[in-house]
């Protein structure tokens, strides 16, 4: 009923969350201690957590009265729901709150305090704080409030979308060059998604992947490798991983700050995916 809320054309295919059974769910339930609403149980059903498109919430209940929501987490046991408690204890964010999204200052979150049902209130509360707002009575009512962002308005003389080629074709000397430089996350992501859905060159891959994420002047460069390689080790024979160098970015992934001394949950959750590849 709600699948329109999901972003179905991220330029990256980011693996997502396994699809649960009825006993992960009971597992996850029991470890949360709480009894999840059952839209958003089916909800996840459908795709396991994710991006949005529909992510934009207006109410004055919201900082600024308005509330940019990225991504909501699936339900798994070391992944999505499965860390809230650690977020609530990093976060400095009182118990009984499980967090749906957020982005380190801001979290959406179903709200258990006083409610021992299956379909508590939504709540809005910032990092650090006790207190926060209700901005929805039940779950179904917080994803009818999620709205679709306005399209940008084109600037011909600003717009250098045009001057892209989406469906170029990369070398292994052009990728190389662009890491080499590190001034176009444009080109190294889309080098990197080519041949991480190509079969080969496993230690070059990640090499690449290596040296990129030494690149630290590229935002996010983090979350591009993380995703890419975990694309190429579908395609790629278990045996033919170069297993330290993929512990290596694993260890970069569930280190590097999103700024300051912020953690990047982001990059954790695509190392903690990598690490349980691997593993």
């Amino acid at each position: 009923m709600f699948d329109y809320i999901w972003d179905k054309d991220e330029e990256i295919d980011i693996e997502e969350l396994e699809l649960f059974n009825d006993a992960i769910l009971k597992e996850v339930e029991s470890t949360l201690g709480v009894k999840l609403p059952s839209t958003y149980v089916e909800l996840m059903k459908e795709k396991n957590g994710g991006t949005l498109a529909y992510n934009e919430l207006h109410s004055k209940k919201v900082p600024e009265g308005e509330l940019l929501i990225q991504s909501l987490k699936g339900i798994a046991l070391d992944d999505g729901i499965g860390e809230n408690n650690y977020l609530l204890e990093e976060w400095e964010l009182p118990e009984g709150l499980i967090l749906l999204g957020g982005d380190g200052h801001t979290w959406v979150a179903l709200d258990y305090r006083n409610y021992d049902g299956d379909n508590p209130p939504v709540y809005c509360i910032e990092s650090g704080k006790r207190k926060g707002k209700q901005i929805s009575d039940a779950f179904e009512g917080f994803l009818k409030q999620l709205k679709e962002p306005e399209p940008l308005e084109d600037d011909d003389d600003e717009n250098d979308d045009d001057d892209l080629d989406f469906s170029r074709i990369y070398t292994k000397e052009e990728l190389g060059k662009y890491i080499e430089e590190g001034s176009s996350l444009f080109h190294i992501s889309g080098g990197l998604e080519q041949f991480a859905r190509e079969k080969g060159d496993m230690n070059w891959y990640i090499d690449q992947c290596l040296k990129a994420l030494n690149k630290k002047e590229l935002d996010h460069i983090s979350w591009t490798v993380g995703e890419c390689v975990l694309i190429k080790l579908k395609v790629e024979p278990k045996e033919n991983w170069p297993i330290n160098s993929l512990k290596e970015i694993v260890n970069h992934l569930m280190t590097v700050p999103l700024y300051d001394d912020v953690p990047d949950f982001t990059a954790q959750r695509l190392g903690k995916r990598l690490q349980r590849k691997i593993s």
